[in-house]
């Protein structure tokens, strides 16, 4: 089994630490960390006042560069930005710690890099110095002066210590580069992490928004419903109240002898357009957001629903009151859906829905008798669905075996104590 970071290859016993691959990544580490020390020292001159910015640049860096030692990928401590919130995103991340931290781990790189910079130059000089050593000895007696007024003299016949004494250092090296990488990597994983703390944040952000979003998109459709019903609505009102003075006033030239037959058919053809528009109108608007179900509730939408789907549904609602909007909304276009799909893609004769509270949750199941073979990934109308369950904190499930039948089943968390029990039984 492979060490799972190179601390635990430090662990490991020497021959199968300096056999395996850790001596090399540990030595790639240390040269990229003296790259990257080089590299920020005029960065960090000449841009001083951006310092923050670099921070984070090397802060992604460094969550993906310690996986070179084994260590996992990080996640970012920053909060994620959609694309319509880009004109803050230097003011949210400059307010943030995980900015700050990650402008340390700059810093932490600057001289830890110009450590491993010099580490490597040391190390390099010595196997420069053991090299120059063997071939000097070999070729014939030498004196070498190896600093200050230190000399020695190799030939031929005392030259091979050098061998072993470099196989050592370069044994020493590898350990030395380990310890440097792994003891940089945990420290920058430290600084450029997500807290947990962080990690609630960004999760109770992400549900806040979301649940924003269903929000609005309810508080549009409830708009759009109340413009349509008030203001085209009324408009095809009072046109078809107008027509109507206008058929009496045909009546009228009728009785006093005018032949009005092709007005009185023109007419006609208005009245039958008008009424055919209004009930199209009038269908729209429910199919938007019915008002039933903003007034009186779910149960009583979803028995307007019963009483016109094309599909015959039988209603086995439990006794509760009114519900939180948007799980009331959640329900009913579960129903819908379901209602949809049956009529268009199923030979379905009946649908059935059961709906009751269970554990401070509502919970909604709709079956029909159908053939079955419903797809969540052919259509966005099932996708929908669940995106709506599963922002409200609920689940979404499908079961839809060839042959049928098809239920789908959604749980939505609610506030107990906005139900209320008294209600009578369901029909």
């Amino acid at each position: 089994m492979r060490p799972a970071t190179v601390w635990h290859a430090l662990m490991r016993p020497p021959w199968r630490f300096l056999l395996g691959r850790w001596p090399w990544r540990t030595l790639v580490y240390v040269l990229s960390s003296a790259a990257i020390g080089f590299l920020l020292l005029p960065v960090t001159i000449v841009t001083l006042l951006l310092l923050p910015l670099w921070g984070i640049v090397i802060g992604a860096l460094e969550r993906r560069r310690t996986h070179l030692l084994g260590f996992p990928r990080q996640t970012s401590g920053h909060v994620p930005l959609s694309r319509d919130q880009r004109h803050i995103w230097l003011a949210v991340r400059v307010a943030e710690g995980a900015t700050w931290r990650e402008t340390a781990a700059l810093l932490l790189d600057l001289v830890l890099g110009w450590i491993a910079l010099a580490v490597l130059f040391v190390q390099g000089l010595c196997l420069v110095v053991f090299v120059f050593i063997g071939v000097s000895g070999s070729r014939g007696p030498a004196q070498i002066n190896l600093f200050a007024d230190v000399r020695i003299i190799v030939g031929p016949d005392n030259w091979w210590p050098v061998i072993p004494i470099a196989l050592l250092a370069v044994c020493l090296f590898a350990y030395v580069n380990a310890v440097l990488a792994a003891g940089q990597a945990s420290l920058l994983r430290v600084l450029c992490g997500p807290r947990q703390r962080e990690l609630a944040r960004n999760v109770e952000r992400l549900v806040q928004s979301r649940a924003a979003l269903v929000a609005a998109f309810e508080a549009e459709r409830r708009r759009i419903e109340r413009d349509l019903h008030d203001g085209v609505q009324q408009e095809l009102v009072t046109l078809a109240a107008r027509l109507g003075m206008v058929s009496l006033e045909l009546d009228d030239l009728t009785a006093q002898g005018t032949d009005a037959a092709l007005a009185r058919d023109a007419l006609d053809a208005a009245q039958g357009q008008a009424e055919h528009a209004m009930a199209t109108l009038r269908n729209t608007v429910r199919g938007i957001h019915p008002a039933v179900l903003t007034d009186h509730g779910l149960r009583a939408a979803l028995d307007e629903l019963a009483d016109r789907t094309p599909v015959p549904l039988s209603l086995h609602v439990a006794a509760f009151g009114r519900l939180p909007a948007p799980v009331e909304t959640a329900a009913y276009y579960l129903v819908t859906e379901a209602i949809s799909n049956a009529a268009k893609h199923t030979d379905a004769s009946r649908l059935t829905v059961r709906a009751g509270i269970e554990d401070d949750a509502l919970i909604v199941v709709v079956t029909d008798n159908g053939g079955g073979g419903a797809d969540e990934n052919a259509g966005t109308g099932l996708r929908g669905l669940r995106e709506r369950a599963e922002t409200l904190g609920g689940r979404f499930t499908i079961i839809s075996l060839p042959g049928g039948p098809t239920t789908l089943h959604m749980t939505l968390p609610i506030l107990t104590e906005r139900i209320e029990r008294d209600a009578p039984a369901a029909r």
